[in-house]
């Protein structure tokens, strides 16, 4: 009996993640590459695609050397959250959104996720940073260990309803409904559900440390006239 019902789970386990890697080919149609269950985790973006994906993280991080994009596949990761998304159907939204850690980290959250209690700041809650601003979240991850290669994850982030945050070191978790908390500045988005986000992208580049009397916050307010290009 117990072995029918594991054939069972096992059945619709595998339904379920082949579904979500026929959604994720969709998702990627331009793509010269294939999604497909037990194929590669990370595959090599194409010339046409890593060309485009350059110029969106530039328009905010200019000083950016990319010297690899990797695409994702990791279809049962993404069937979650899509499960999330249809969850939250009623007003959300999807942004692409940033999040930048060292190889190593980047690499092992495919695998585990992304860890909120691996980062020392927790200024705007107590769960996985964002930022649309590549820059800005660069900049933040310079507080990380000292590993020179670093990786921009780009992301799909589900974003329903947000609770503006002027830095609160002991919030755990939003407010009033809200899944989302957003920094005062717009910039930082912190999401509390796993399931919330999924890695499109990984794009890996050396780190070059700044100068903190060059780079400040203040350059990264929208609108900001000292903005380094």
């Amino acid at each position: 009996m117990y072995s029918h019902h594991r054939s069972k789970d096992s059945q619709r386990s595998s339904k379920f993640t082949t579904h979500a890697a026929v959604q994720l080919q969709r998702r990627h149609n331009k793509s010269t590459y294939s999604h497909h269950v037990g194929g590669q985790l990370l595959e090599d973006l194409g010339h046409i695609e890593s060309d485009q994906l350059k110029r969106l993280v530039h328009e905010t991080f200019p000083r950016c050397n990319v010297d690899l994009i990797h695409v994702v596949n990791a279809p049962q990761m993404y069937g979650m959250y899509l499960l999330r998304k249809e969850e939250m159907r009623y007003g959300d939204k999807e942004l692409i959104l940033y999040h930048v850690t060292t190889k190593s980290r980047a690499l092992e959250s495919l695998k585990n996720g992304l860890d909120w209690r691996r980062t020392r700041r927790s200024k705007f809650g107590r769960g996985v940073s964002f930022s649309d601003d590549a820059d800005y979240a660069n900049y933040y991850a310079d507080h990380s260990p000292k590993e020179e290669n670093r990786v921009i994850i780009v992301c799909a982030v589900l974003v329903n309803k947000t609770q503006r945050v002027s830095g609160n070191q002991n919030l755990i978790v939003p407010t009033g409904g809200a899944d989302t908390t957003l920094s005062s500045n717009g910039r930082v988005y912190v999401k509390y559900n796993d399931y919330d986000f999924y890695p499109l992208y990984l794009m890996y580049y050396r780190r070059t440390p700044v100068s903190p009397a060059i780079c400040t916050p203040e350059n990264f307010y929208r609108g900001g006239k000292n903005r380094l290009r």
